[in-house]
C-alpha cells in the first residue's frame, strides 16, 4: 500500500537519502576506513557493502550509506576522494510502500491497485495500468513465442556502461519480514526467476540482498533511471511475487519499499 509515513518501518525506510561511495580496485583496508567514516558521519542510519565489477572487469568495492537527510548524504559524499572514488547521492521520494506490521496507517497486507506512472505516462496525463494478476510462470520459452519486451528499457546512455551503483540513476531499497524458513523455501520458487528477469533488463545496473534476524530479507537494486526501475515492477515475475506475499499473512507480516533518485537526476555516471 502507498504511504508517506514510515515511522513504523525499519530504519532504512526512514532515511531520506543515501550516498554511494565506491572505489575501483579498492581493498579491504579502504572499505574498513570508509565504513568507519560512514558510521561516524552526522545523520548516519545504516550501511551496506558493495562488491561489483567495473566495465573493464576490475573489482569495485564500496558502500551504500543511508542518512537521515539529504544534507547529511551530501556532506558524506563530498568527503570522497575526487580522483580515486566515485560518489553519488540519491534522494528518497516522499511516497513509498508499506505493509503489515510496518504500516503506520494500519496493520494491513495489501497490494496497490495501479502501477506508478512512467514519465511518458505522466507527461501525457495517462492513467497507469491496473496491477492485474500476472500470467502463470512458464518453465521455458519456445521458438514460437513472440519477443518479450516488457522488461526492456534503454534508459539514458548505454546501459552496458552502468554496472556499479554509483553509475545508476535510480534505486529501490526494500525488505519483507517473513514467517520463517518455510516461507523462504516457498519464496525461492518465484524469487530466482524474478532475479533472472531483472538481470536481463537493459536498465538493470546492480543489486544485492541483505538479511536481518530473524527472518527479514531486503533488496538493494540500482537501475539506469527511474523509468527502468518502474518497468521492473511491471514484470510478471515481480507481480507474482508481490501478490503472493500480500494476499494474506501466511508467509509474511510486513514489508516496505522506498524509491531513491539520483540528486543530479541525469541517470549517468557521477
Amino acid at each position: 500500500m502507498r504511504s508517506r509515513d514510515f515511522s513504523r518501518a525499519p530504519v532504512q525506510a526512514r532515511a531520506q537519502a543515501l550516498a554511494v561511495v565506491e572505489r575501483p580496485g579498492g581493498d579491504l583496508r579502504w572499505v574498513g576506513r570508509a565504513r568507519r567514516a560512514a558510521r561516524s558521519a552526522a545523520g548516519h542510519v545504516w550501511t551496506a557493502g558493495v562488491r561489483a565489477r567495473d566495465t573493464d572487469g576490475r573489482r569495485v568495492r564500496g558502500l551504500v550509506v543511508c542518512f537521515a537527510t539529504p544534507a547529511h548524504a551530501d556532506a558524506f559524499a563530498a568527503g570522497a576522494d575526487p580522483v580515486q572514488d566515485r560518489a553519488r547521492v540519491f534522494r528518497a521520494e516522499p511516497e513509498g510502500y508499506t505493509n503489515g506490521v510496518w504500516r503506520a496507517e494500519g496493520d494491513t497486507m495489501a497490494h496497490i491497485e495501479r502501477f506508478t506512472a512512467l514519465s511518458s505516462e505522466a507527461s501525457r496525463g495517462r492513467t497507469p495500468p491496473a496491477v492485474a494478476p500476472a500470467p502463470p510462470r512458464r518453465a521455458a520459452r519456445t521458438a514460437d513465442d513472440p519477443p518479450d519486451r516488457r522488461g526492456e528499457h534503454r534508459g539514458d546512455g548505454d546501459a552496458r556502461a552502468a554496472c556499479t551503483p554509483a553509475r545508476g540513476g535510480a534505486m529501490f531499497l526494500g525488505a519483507t519480514r517473513y514467517r520463517g524458513p518455510h516461507s523462504w523455501a516457498v519464496l525461492s520458487r518465484e524469487w530466482y526467476p524474478m532475479v533472472a528477469a531483472m538481470r536481463r533488463m537493459r536498465g538493470h545496473v546492480w543489486h544485492r540482498v541483505y538479511w536481518e534476524p530473524p527472518f527479514t530479507l531486503g533488496t538493494i537494486a540500482f537501475f539506469t533511471d527511474r523509468d527502468a526501475l518502474l518497468l521492473f515492477a511491471r514484470l510478471p515475475a515481480h507481480r507474482r511475487l508481490m501478490t503472493w506475499i500480500t494476499r494474506d499473512r501466511r508467509h509474511g507480516t510486513g514489508g516496505y519499499i522506498r524509491v531513491h533518485v539520483a540528486a543530479d537526476a541525469s541517470g549517468g555516471a557521477a
